[in-house]
């Protein structure tokens, strides 16, 4: 058992210390490139936690009986949400680095109001948000098909002056632009076979 256990703090160290060793990585390609950053504020610690209310998703689901019939079932939404993806990742210690590396080099971190700015939810062409279930990974924008995360990212990169919401303005000029930088990025990825299904969908 003893020896298990310092197996085991072996593999947790080696983890911490390649995660850390990542992070100092891309917080200076960010910073060789960047005079301010936007981020988003983020309770990390309530996204760990499990979800409280037990509910059902909204669509059934056909699942077979014993007798051979097939029923249609609403099932219990899990309530797991990102304690394994938050860990495996730790986000927080990587706005920690930026931040500590940013103050050394001048450049400016700025944090947008997460829960007035909605990223994943605004249309910068309508003006309007709309809510999105996690799982859908594109969305129609203006008629043209956008990456969820990669347009969030947009969006935080063009905020109003008090942070608070997107600069609409700003995001319909610099539109073209994300569109070719997104085609550009997702033809490389394929191109030389990076995957990332979590985000992209492939």
């Amino acid at each position: 058992y003893k020896r298990m256990r310092q197996k085991l703090r072996a593999i947790y160290r080696k983890k911490a210390a390649y995660i850390k060793q990542d992070h100092e990585e891309r917080a200076n390609r960010f910073l060789a490139n960047a005079d301010t950053i936007y981020v988003e504020h983020m309770d990390y610690r309530a996204l760990q936690k499990r979800a409280r209310d037990t509910s059902r998703k909204e669509e059934a689901a056909p699942v077979k009986q014993k007798d051979g019939t097939v029923k249609l079932i609403r099932k219990f939404k899990k309530k797991k949400r990102f304690g394994r993806s938050l860990n495996n990742r730790a986000p927080a210690s990587f706005i920690t680095i930026l931040k500590r590396k940013a103050g050394l080099l001048g450049v400016t971190v700025l944090e947008i109001q997460t829960r007035t700015y909605k990223a994943s939810q605004y249309n910068h062409v309508t003006g309007e948000c709309v809510k999105t279930l996690l799982s859908e990974r594109k969305k129609e924008i203006g008629g043209h098909t956008v990456q969820r995360d990669l347009y969030s990212a947009f969006l935080i990169q063009n905020p109003s002056d008090g942070l608070a919401v997107p600069d609409q303005q700003a995001c319909k000029k610099r539109f073209q632009n994300f569109l070719q930088l997104q085609e550009r990025l997702i033809q490389t990825m394929k191109s030389t076979g990076q995957s990332m299904p979590q985000c992209f969908g492939f």
